[in-house]
């Protein structure tokens, strides 16, 4: 598990977590979620769009319990692995309040562009 930074934008309901050490080199698109590789195909940033709503998707909680730990963010955690073509991590939040939240989320692994997507 490691330590990442992160940003809320508190109009827009943007939560951006990302490692201050290493430089993204391409995202990846996924509905809410894009995330962030570097040139070693790690994952280094998680931006989720209409963050409340997706996370109370996500985790079936309460929209007010969301919101408030996304207000007073104090510290998140991310927690990857790989298991076939499959990315899974966890995000924990955890507010000033001493209250947390877990956000499991699995998606294929992608490691190369689509070949639909490759003009010659």
């Amino acid at each position: 598990m490691r330590d990442f930074e992160f940003s809320y934008d508190e109009e827009n309901d943007d939560l951006f977590l990302f490692r201050k050490d290493v430089k993204s080199k391409g995202s990846i698109e996924f509905g809410n979620l894009v995330l962030d590789f570097d040139n070693k195909k790690n994952l280094v940033g998680i931006q989720i769009m209409e963050a409340t709503e997706f996370i109370c998707e996500i985790t079936g909680c309460d929209k007010k319990l969301a919101r408030n730990i996304l207000v007073n963010l104090k510290k998140s955690q991310v927690e990857i692995k790989l298991h076939r073509n499959m990315i899974i991590f966890k995000i924990f939040l955890f507010s000033k309040f001493e209250e947390k939240m877990q956000i499991p989320i699995t998606l294929p692994n992608i490691t190369s562009p689509s070949p639909a997507l490759i003009y010659t």
